[in-house]
């Protein structure tokens, strides 16, 4: 009888053992439905806005994450390990970043993060990375300030200020020779206006007024009269991208009785459906150039279109699980001069070319809205 009891005991512990071994990732940290938990595992972190403004870009990064780390572990893994994602949402505030990096960190024992997704929350954490010897890769701010802060910190998404340049090429190329800029008070916009401004006014343009206000303000009526009045605008260029302030613009402007032509920067879908008629004509370059093979393989997997940050935390993925493969090692040492050795990459993001500051550019698309749809369209 006693042995009985003994073996039952013992089943029970056992299976105690491997219940705990499932739950006790989901309770400290999300663990992603594409890899399973255990001893064999590498935790890969994640940092991204997954509530609030910028939600959007969260989700898609960490949509794109889980696609990545399926597709590694059907195909056998890492150095004989899994992958498996623990999400953190720092809901683009600086101090919500820098407690999920020091839970990923401490509590989960990562050493590698994708994120986060704006430069705000980016520059926040990259000492601690640094500090850390944690590899961290964004894929989706564009301040130089945090790739080129510390060997460990790389972008997968283009620098802002490359991108506003070429807004300026756009903008003159289309006749516009005096335009406003409305911006705000957001370190990766400011960067942004300051790159268009200079560009536009290089190839001899005029920029008659620049507005940069708070991010959280709501009526901008007093500055776009002052535009309205002025008949010699011929042009209103945004540089606020996925912030709410690009569809409050949009809609005073229109309210106002403005028709004057609208240009911005990388608009994702959810700023569009909040601007709706507003921003009809808008036109924008975007880093957002996912192949078409992963464009089909996101919507079957998600029921959604590819938002901003999905193909490049994919490729941010892919690169490490690369780099650990190809150094034999998850020492964020091996790994981080494996990634900075890498001249050009093939993503589904598209043609990634490294600056060689660990950060990458490639060639962008340029989108007008119609009918609420970002379409392709050619200079």
């Amino acid at each position: 009888m006693k042995k009985y009891i003994g073996l039952g005991a013992i089943f029970l512990l056992l299976l105690i053992a491997a219940l705990w071994g499932k739950l006790l990732p989901a309770m400290i940290g999300g663990t992603s439905i594409a890899s399973p938990a255990g001893a064999f595992m590498i935790p890969i972190g994640g940092i991204m806005i997954l509530s609030g403004e910028g939600a959007v870009w969260g989700e898609s990064s960490r949509n794109g994450m889980e696609l990545a780390i399926k597709d590694v572990n059907e195909s056998g893994g890492v150095n004989g390990k899994q992958l498996r994602g623990i999400y953190e949402d720092d809901g683009s505030d600086p101090k919500k970043a820098i407690s999920a990096f020091h839970k990923l960190t401490n509590l989960d024992d990562v050493k590698f993060i994708v994120g986060p997704n704006w430069s705000n929350t980016g520059v926040a954490v990259a000492g601690l990375a640094a500090e850390a010897g944690v590899v961290m890769i964004s894929p989706s701010l564009g301040v130089k300030e945090f790739n080129e802060s510390s060997p460990y910190l790389f972008n997968t998404w283009q620098h802002d200020d490359i991108l506003s340049a070429k807004l300026g090429d756009i903008v003159y190329a289309k006749g516009y020779r005096n335009v406003v800029l409305f911006g705000a008070q957001q370190v990766w916009v400011k960067e942004q206006t300051a790159a268009f401004k200079k560009r536009f006014e290089e190839l001899g343009g005029t920029v008659a007024l620049v507005y940069e206000p708070p991010v959280d303000t709501t009526d901008e009526r007093a500055e776009i009269q002052k535009v309205i009045r002025d008949a010699s605008i011929d042009a209103i260029v945004m540089t606020t991208d996925g912030q709410n302030l690009t569809y409050i613009t949009a809609r005073q402007l229109r309210e106002l009785g403005s028709r004057l032509p609208l240009f911005n920067i990388t608009v994702d879908k959810h700023i569009l459906v909040e601007c709706g008629a507003n921003c009809e004509g808008m036109v924008f370059p975007t880093s957002l150039t996912p192949t078409p093979t992963f464009e089909a393989t996101y919507e079957t997997a998600y029921g959604r279109e590819v938002e901003i940050g999905a193909d490049s935390a994919y490729d941010a993925v892919m690169m490490l699980a690369e780099a650990m493969r190809a150094t034999k090692s998850e020492d964020p040492e091996k790994v981080k001069e494996y990634l900075a050795a890498i001249k050009t990459y093939n993503g589904v993001s598209g043609t990634l070319v490294s600056d060689g500051k660990r950060a990458f550019t490639k060639d962008y698309a340029l989108k007008r809205v119609e009918s609420g749809v970002p379409v392709d369209i050619t200079n």
